[in-house]
């Protein structure tokens, strides 16, 4: 009787640790998606041979500095022809020369113009963030529009889920929510802010995992997490709103 009394105990005891192993192995969360990060494209937006380009992948870059440049030797050449004929234009018209306000006007916008080109040369990242890849070197040649490096916000990174109509009416902008995402192997949480309400449904994405995930229609729903440098882009997380 003792010894199966024993068992009995040592079974119940077991027991008491097996179910919370349990149930947090099979937590029912509400919705579920992927990180994101808000990225961008840096492109060149002028023609000219990159002089200098001091960006890695990797690198943190802040907002607005200069990162690079390039040539603007013809361009300050071409702005330079332009004043002179202006200043002919202009002392032709004291010397009663038939130039009129029209045509100093439009040389004045010339200049502008140039000086403008000539301020883009400047490269520069339109936020703060990280370098994600790199696709110039300084000594290549740039042109409007070539992509130069790709830069993210990996501080502030976005889940996009997926929710049903008996969850929507339960939302509401700027509200608290929790994430859970994986962390040194066990599953971590995160204070998450719900940023973004899709105005209208859309079908079921094949990856979709929700709380009804035979729902046919779903709302994308995006939810700010700050991160501790451990959320990456494409890793899979929960939320419990």
């Amino acid at each position: 009787m003792k010894k199966s009394a024993f068992y009995s105990i040592l079974a119940a005891v077991s027991l008491g640790f097996w179910l919370p192993a349990c149930k947090n192995a099979n937590t029912v969360y509400d919705a579920g998606g992927t990180l994101e990060a808000m990225s961008v494209t840096v492109a060149a937006k002028g023609n000219g041979n990159i002089l200098r380009l001091d960006v890695s992948q990797g690198d943190r870059v802040e907002k607005d500095s200069l990162l690079g440049y390039i040539d603007t030797t013809q361009l300050h050449l071409q702005k330079e022809i332009l004043r002179l004929k202006m200043d002919d234009m202009q002392a032709a018209a004291k010397r009663g020369g038939t130039v009129s306000a029209n045509q100093l006007r439009m040389q004045e916008l010339q200049i502008e113009q140039v000086q403008v080109m000539i301020d883009e040369s400047g490269i520069t990242s339109p936020f703060s963030g990280t370098v994600l890849e790199c696709y110039a070197r300084e000594g290549e040649q740039a042109y409007a529009g070539r992509p130069l490096f790709k830069v993210a916000d990996l501080e502030n990174m976005i889940l996009k889920a997926y929710v049903d109509a008996r969850q929507l009416s339960s939302l509401r902008l700027g509200q608290a929510v929790k994430v859970y995402a994986m962390k040194d192997g066990r599953t971590a949480e995160y204070a998450g802010t719900l940023v973004h309400i899709a105005d209208e449904a859309e079908f079921t994405p094949k990856s979709l995992q929700t709380k009804n995930e035979r729902a046919n229609l779903v709302y994308a729903v995006k939810i700010r997490v700050q991160n501790d440098g451990y959320l990456k882009i494409g890793m899979y997380a929960d939320v419990n709103f």
